[in-house]
């Protein structure tokens, strides 16, 4: 019977393979570009859109939520919703648009104009749309999402969680696979039968190790292994040294959430040094002092963090010489005697508190006090702050030519601090992030008045370009390599 034909049953064996091989290397590939499009589509947003727009998608912020933006436009070309994301007044100034009524609506509602963003391409909007569009529909960067619930006794909202395409991958692959195989063997049963009915020289029945080592196969995992391998190489490359999120447990649990949220205190009386230097600075514990010799419990940890504060100054908060202020204590004071002073403060302050919570706190008392070799002399020791934002050696940042001469909002780059209870690092911080700032960016040359005279000057002739349109950081050097590597 020439159904059985051999050579036909390996020819279909073979293309079916190939079938099978091909459409996993196409599905593979299809997953990770669309997890690295929402990726990138993420960056994107953050960089230009988050200062603005809810990060749900769902909730309105200083501008609409953006969930289902694709079907709200759906009735205008899609060309005139990149214009409006591109320069929203210049889509309400063309009287060509189909839009124009809607985009003027739009912007009378709201009233703010939306920062106008000319350096985008048509493949960065529709990165950013399908990161929104699965924020919005799933919850997460890209599908599939886990909901990972808060740990009990941890403070804040349960936190959702990207993950991985890898998981899909793995399962199709082992489905594929086992189909080849089943197939294969199958094809094998198929020509042994032919054999035994024509009598035509016998079939071996193959062993797996001998289907999965078939020719065509080992060439296409090759190919396979080297395309993967080459995406994991670079894209860990690109990823190397980046903490994004990093968000350690420091060793006193200063809340930005309550300081700078709930009491307004500006970031730069603590890190006064953003404004006129390189550096923003850790603020010295003389700072916490101004405010912590009056300020001696807190609403969230009670005295817990304060005793901390109070270590690593040496200060003395039930001082017989300055009850109502409290004093230092000098060098000569040894560990035990100031135990002995913070216990009473502590019962003092916490009427009921358990003897066992007392002893907990002074417990973090000895990690900021050092006592010399004799024993005579005590001496406090700086709080060993775990450093968040750290950039690589060889690039060069000066915070206060953005914080006072580019007038950049804190935000911009840290995020919403004044949110955070636990500060984390909220951009990337890679070069491609600040160069696509750069590129955005308008230069604020008529708040710059000091810096003008001396160097702002040699472009007054793009005052006139301002009144056109605006100049970016990118247009008077800042994309010069030299500006941020040395």
């Amino acid at each position: 019977m020439r159904f059985f034909d051999k050579k036909l049953t390996e020819m279909i064996y073979q293309n079916l393979v190939r079938y099978f091989s091909l459409a996993f290397l196409f599905l593979a590939l299809s997953l990770g570009a669309q997890a690295q499009d929402a990726k990138h589509g993420k960056e994107l947003f953050l960089a230009n859109c988050a200062s603005c727009h809810n990060a749900n998608m769902k909730d309105n912020a200083t501008g609409p939520a953006l969930g289902d933006v694709e079907a709200r436009w759906a009735e205008f070309p899609q060309e005139e919703l990149y214009a409006w994301i591109r320069n929203s007044q210049g889509l309400i100034a063309d009287n060509s648009a189909a839009s124009q009524g809607y985009a003027a609506a739009l912007y009378k509602k709201w009233g703010s104009v939306m920062t106008p963003f000319p350096a985008l391409t048509d493949a960065d909007i529709q990165d950013m749309l399908v990161f929104i569009q699965n924020k919005y529909e799933f919850g997460c960067d890209s599908p599939p999402c886990v909901t990972v619930a808060a740990d009990p006794g941890t403070e804040g909202p349960a936190k959702e969680e990207d993950s991985s395409t890898g998981i899909i991958l793995i399962i199709l692959a082992v489905v594929l696979a086992l189909s080849t195989v089943f197939l294969a063997r199958y094809i094998n049963n198929l020509n042994r039968l032919a054999a035994q009915k024509t009598g035509g020289e016998p079939v071996a029945s193959k062993s797996f190790l001998q289907i999965v080592l078939n020719p065509t196969i080992v060439r296409l995992l090759i190919f396979a292994l080297v395309i993967f391998g080459g995406y994991t190489t670079v894209n860990n490359a690109i990823n190397l040294g980046r903490q994004q999120n990093y968000a350690p447990e420091q060793p006193i649990k200063f809340s930005h959430a309550l300081h700078a949220g709930k009491n307004g205190i500006d970031c730069q009386y603590c890190h006064d040094g953003a404004r006129r230097s390189k550096h923003a600075v850790i603020p010295a514990m003389n700072t916490c002092m101004n405010c912590h010799t009056a300020v001696k419990k807190g609403p969230e940890h009670g005295t817990a963090e304060i005793l901390k504060i109070y270590a690593s100054t040496g200060f003395n908060p039930i001082s017989i010489e300055t009850p109502q202020y409290g004093a230092y204590f000098s060098d000569t004071v040894s560990l035990e005697s100031r135990l002995a002073v913070y216990e009473k403060w502590l019962k003092a302050s916490n009427e009921g508190m358990a003897e066992g919570d007392i002893k907990a706190q002074l417990a973090a008392v000895p990690q900021f006090i050092e006592t010399s070799e004799d024993s005579k002399l005590v001496n406090t020791k700086p709080v060993s702050w775990i450093r968040i934002h750290n950039l690589p050696d060889h690039v060069y940042f000066n915070h206060s030519q953005h914080v006072t001469a580019g007038k950049v909002e804190c935000q911009d780059c840290h995020g919403a601090v004044e949110e955070m209870a636990v500060v984390k690092q909220h951009a990337p911080l890679s070069m491609g992030w600040c160069v696509n700032c750069h590129r955005q960016t308008k230069v604020k040359f008529d708040e710059n008045a000091y810096y003008q005279a001396d160097y702002y000057k040699q472009y007054e002739e793009y005052h006139k370009e301002i009144q056109e349109g605006g100049v970016t950081v990118e247009e008077i050097g800042g994309l010069e390599c030299q500006k941020c590597h040395y």
